[in-house]
């Protein structure tokens, strides 16, 4: 009860008029106000101090912006289709060439290579 002391009494209300009962309680409203403020801010400090998480920031949910209508001055890109296989057959060769003195074999490294003329064809070279 010391924490009390500074605490006024509180005034009869019966013998309060009707005016001044409204500005007291607009006077305590406000006070209500400022004690939540506080607390919330001392909750906020407590769970900073513990290492606890804080409120969670909540951005807007974008659905206002879809229900207007898009603008002209914008078109989007259409994305390709990706990498496709050729739908011809493969035509393997392998090309000689004269092997230059003192380079070592290393293996073959098959790539492939689409020519396009009268018909479609692919080769696939190993080098």
């Amino acid at each position: 009860m010391d924490s009390l002391r500074h605490v006024p009494p509180p005034p009869a209300l019966s013998a309060l008029s009707r005016p001044e009962l409204e500005a007291l309680l607009l006077e305590l409203f406000g006070e209500v106000a400022a004690l939540k403020q506080v607390v919330a801010g001392q909750r906020e400090e407590i769970a900073r101090l513990k290492g606890l998480k804080g409120r969670p920031t909540i951005k807007p949910s974008g659905m206002d912006e879809g229900t207007e209508p898009p603008k002209p001055g914008k078109q989007e890109k259409r994305r390709g289709r990706g990498k496709l296989t050729p739908r011809v057959s493969i035509e393997e060769k392998v090309v000689k060439a004269s092997v230059p003195p003192g380079s070592r074999f290393k293996g073959h490294e098959p790539f492939l290579v689409q020519d396009l003329g009268i018909s479609v064809r692919a080769t696939c070279y190993q080098r």
